[in-house]
């Protein structure tokens, strides 16, 4: 999905595109918006600024559509064990955000919440609000099948499951591959039925 129409000829190289989107997503995560060029994007992407120029505006552009690019993949597989399926969704996230400048790129949508909106507001659409609604969903579907207490503050839980994982690498620059099943086993007798 090119910004700007294409004016004939040959069709656009949808692989290109995705190229330069890959490409400015792993920039960003190691340099910031701020060391973000056009330069730098089309060389990672091995075509030239022309190119990028023909399909994004700007940088602002470019930076905007690669993180509106990104998505949180379709929902893990569910079972009865709501437990077991709240360990899935946090090793899911953890894989995400532990991933080489995973977290960088969180404090780079950050930084910029004030000069560049668009960005921060792309990520919590394609990527913040899903993974929510996924913890979430298990959470509700914990309280319809009575294994959690009724009534449960969802949105509270949801905050604490996966704000223990940014929380633990704030702290500790690592989450460990346990992470998961500990955070939840902490959690769980303050939210299971007795």
């Amino acid at each position: 999905m090119p910004s700007k129409p294409h004016p004939g000829g040959r069709p656009r190289d949808a692989e290109l595109d995705e190229r330069i989107l890959a490409a400015t997503r792993e920039l960003l995560a190691v340099h910031g918006y701020q060391g973000l060029s056009i330069a730098a994007v089309a060389e990672a992407a091995g075509t030239t600024r022309p190119s990028v120029y023909l399909r994004f505006t700007d940088k602002k552009d470019l930076a905007t559509r690669a993180i509106a690019g990104m998505n949180v993949s379709d929902e893990l597989q569910t079972s009865e064990d709501v437990q077991a399926d709240l360990v899935a969704e946090l090793r899911h996230f953890r894989t995400a955000v532990t991933r080489p400048n995973g977290m960088a790129f969180v404090g780079t949508v950050l930084a910029e919440e004030q000069h560049t909106p668009d960005l921060i507001a792309h990520f919590r659409a394609r990527l913040v609000e899903p993974r929510r609604r996924r913890v979430g969903g298990v959470l509700e579907r914990g309280m319809r099948s009575g294994v959690l207490r009724p009534g449960l503050d969802v949105d509270v839980v949801t905050t604490a499951l996966i704000g223990s994982i940014y929380a633990r690498y704030l702290a500790t620059g690592d989450v460990p591959a346990d992470w998961p099943e500990r955070t939840v086993a902490s959690v769980w007798p303050g939210i299971c039925q007795s």
